[in-house]
């Protein structure tokens, strides 16, 4: 009943929300009719280009603190060991999948909790042993990481990308602002289709 109740709720918002965008579509598809140029000078407006490139350029720089664990090696080597045999002891003996099946179980069908608690608990079992071999080398031979760690390490910058993403795309804007009018009637034909379609659903 409560879960009926919610699900009722959540459509009716959802009835609601296409209900006021079918009206904003509506006043939009008459103004694109009857003053396109008050669009246009509205679009140039709310369509201010903003660039990232600042920001990415702080981004995009490796940050090593690969000397801080060497140089703390025991510690750090320490608390992987004891993370890792946290999870080997909670995962592989204290881990009760009958009973997260029975808290999840009016979520999710049976078979899928399965497989997704059987890949929880193996992800946590390999992670496991991988941090505890890593621990390990870290605490007693952190000499043994080093190759590893050179090759894992291997930055790959984003500045060629980001500078090809932070570039300004207006093609549909220009394209709208060129056929107005065709675009507002467009608008104006879908948004009363959806507003009387809510109505009708609504009521």
């Amino acid at each position: 009943m409560h879960t009926e109740l919610i699900e009722k709720i959540l459509w009716q918002a959802l009835g609601v929300f296409l209900l006021l965008g079918a009206l904003l579509g509506i006043l939009a598809g008459l103004l694109l009719i009857l003053k396109p140029q008050l669009v246009h000078a509205t679009n140039r407006a709310a369509s201010h280009w903003i660039s990232t490139r600042r920001l990415n350029l702080i981004l995009d720089r490796s940050i090593n603190i690969e000397h801080w664990f060497y140089r703390h090696h025991r510690l750090t080597g320490t608390v992987a060991v004891l993370g890792a045999a946290y999870l080997f002891t909670f995962f592989g003996l204290l881990f009760d999948k009958t009973s997260a099946v029975q808290r999840t179980g009016a979520y999710l069908p049976f078979k899928l909790q399965e497989g997704l608690l059987d890949a929880l608990v193996l992800g946590s079992l390999a992670g496991a042993a991988v941090a505890l071999l890593a621990g390990l080398f870290l605490w007693l031979r952190p000499s043994l990481l080093r190759g590893i760690e050179a090759d894992a390490n291997r930055w790959v910058s984003t500045r060629r990308v980001n500078r090809v993403l932070d570039m300004p795309r207006d093609q549909v804007d220009r394209f709208v602002e060129q056929h107005a009018r065709s675009m507002g009637w467009l608008l104006l034909l879908g948004s009363f289709y959806l507003f009387v379609a809510m109505v009708g659903w609504l009521l």
